[in-house]
């Protein structure tokens, strides 16, 4: 929430400075928050591909 234009709607919604700065640290905290967990997920999709590669992981059933 770091542009003014946002700032300016939640004022005139009636939000204090004090809430407004508390919404900006929470859509920071998600932000960070959804960019590890792409991390995450991209990890786990490699670890995926390595056990195929190596045949570790397949589509046959045993």
């Amino acid at each position: 929430m770091e542009r003014k234009d946002d700032y300016e709607i939640l004022r005139r919604g009636g939000f204090a400075e004090v809430e407004m700065k508390k919404l900006s640290q929470l859509r920071k905290q998600y932000t960070e928050q959804e960019k590890f967990q792409e991390m995450v997920n991209y990890r786990r999709l490699e670890f995926v591909r390595w056990l195929v590669s190596t045949g570790r992981l397949t589509d046959q059933l045993v």
